[in-house]
């Protein structure tokens, strides 16, 4: 449960850090789960859906596809159902969700990689006026998203406040053009293993990965449901879980929230 103090922060800077949002009898097997799917992924033994640095794909930056069978990992799905998680998933989004997204992000070996400042809009236009910016930055929030550090972190970088505003001439060229520029006033997230950083993916961001520094984040999302939802087209990075074999790899707990997702999504 998030203190006034975090609760404000979240809204005004776009972020804030908890202690205390993974129950410490599940860390240890559940960072052990990471690592154990980073080296099936990397020895080319499960590919879900997988983000690679190389054509090549040797060297994934985010590995989705946690909850498949393949991987054979249950302890992700136990984590989103935990009772620190979802205290705070509670508080901010309520109780009717389905099922958002599970990856891990890490870190290539062979070189740094920087992914580039963007917002998390999905396929809207990134280069909107100031209407259209401030329409999309107003909605009315739909999810909610963390990051939990099984080893130390320091690859996010945000501009704390830019949620609640339209960008800068010097945001808008990073955004477009120059995405590995700085920034001024960026911040770096600084995680010690075991903390998570819950934040506003319409902050002005970046993913910055250094070959030498490992990284094994568990990125993770619940979502708001709302019954009598159109259904939309599945997203690509998301389609593998319309497999009829992945519903019985869950827990029972987690079938109502599969379930109340699986009816919002169209091939």
């Amino acid at each position: 449960m998030p203190t006034p103090q975090q609760a404000g922060a979240f809204y005004t800077e776009g972020y804030f850090i908890a202690e205390d949002a993974v129950d410490p009898n599940m860390f240890d097997d559940l960072a052990a789960a990471a690592r154990r799917a980073k080296a099936k992924v990397r020895a080319g033994k499960v590919d879900v859906y997988t983000h690679w640095s190389t054509s090549e794909k040797t060297e994934p930056w985010a590995i989705r596809g946690l909850l498949a069978p393949e991987f054979d990992e249950p302890f992700f799905a136990q984590y989103l159902l935990s009772q620190p998680i979802l205290d705070y998933v509670h508080y901010f989004i309520g109780t009717d969700l389905h099922l958002g997204a599970t990856l891990i992000f890490t870190n290539p070996h062979h070189q740094d990689y920087d992914i580039g400042w963007h917002r998390d809009w999905g396929k809207t236009d990134r280069d909107l006026d100031y209407e259209g910016e401030m329409a999309v930055l107003h909605k009315e929030r739909k999810g909610w998203r963390w990051h939990l550090a099984t080893v130390d972190d320091e690859c996010l970088q945000i501009i704390p406040g830019s949620q609640q505003r339209y960008r800068t001439a010097h945001e808008r060229t990073c955004l477009l053009h120059t995405r590995q520029s700085d920034i001024p006033g960026q911040l770096t997230i600084k995680l010690k293993a075991g903390q998570t950083v819950f934040w506003n993916g319409d902050t002005i961001h970046r993913g910055v990965y250094k070959k030498d520094a490992e990284r094994l984040t568990i990125a993770a999302s619940w979502s708001v449901h709302e019954e009598g939802g159109e259904p939309q087209e599945v997203d690509e990075r998301l389609r593998w879980r319309l497999r009829e074999d992945i519903r019985a790899n869950l827990p029972e707990a987690m079938h109502p929230y599969y379930d109340r997702w699986h009816v919002l999504q169209t091939e």
